[in-house]
């Protein structure tokens, strides 16, 4: 595995975490959403700004754009209270998924222009993160831990993917080269 890799791979596993942690968090009775939210956010954008810091020589801005629409994201919620109603929570959640769609939506067409195959894959994560999104969005018409629960699962499965996919790109990688 090549350094851009590992540390895409221990940014997927800091995502995992995330989101166990906020699975985590009505089982140890601390259900204050809006904080939640928020210092999900904050991890999300300090985990893409140290990606972006570690891997500035190769180019790549999307970890800068992904912390940078984190960023935006956290401060909208700062100032709208996701408590006093669940349709601040999805329109901020919505706001984040928008963002990040876009930018894999790029990263997709960088791989097209490459005439690599890697985009078909990349779009695959594209529509299974906008599909999850959607789902949880649609559901957090729940009780707050209902409404925290989804969203551990949203970011868990977010991590997954993002897990997945310097993984795939390192095993196709190496069968290309044999």
């Amino acid at each position: 595995m090549n350094i851009k890799q590992k540390i895409d791979t221990v940014a997927a596993i800091l995502f995992l975490l995330i989101g166990c942690f906020l699975l985590l968090c009505p089982l140890m009775q601390f259900t204050q959403i809006n904080l939640l939210f928020i210092l999900t956010m904050l991890f999300y954008t300090i985990i893409n700004f140290g990606k972006f810091l570690l891997t500035k020589e190769q180019n790549r801005r999307g970890s800068l754009y992904s912390s940078l629409a984190a960023l935006i994201v956290m401060i909208i919620a700062i100032f709208f209270q996701i408590n006093e109603s669940v349709l601040n929570l999805t329109i901020l959640l919505f706001i984040w998924i928008t963002f990040e769609s876009l930018i894999k939506l790029k990263r997709a067409d960088y791989f097209h222009d490459r005439k690599s195959k890697f985009w078909i894959l990349e779009m695959i994560y594209l529509i299974l993160f906008i599909v999850f999104g959607i789902f949880t969005g649609i559901n957090l018409n729940q009780t707050i831990d209902i409404q925290i629960l989804l969203l551990g699962y949203f970011f868990f499965f977010h991590g997954v993917l993002e897990f997945i996919n310097p993984i795939i790109f390192y095993f196709t990688k190496e069968r290309m080269k044999k």
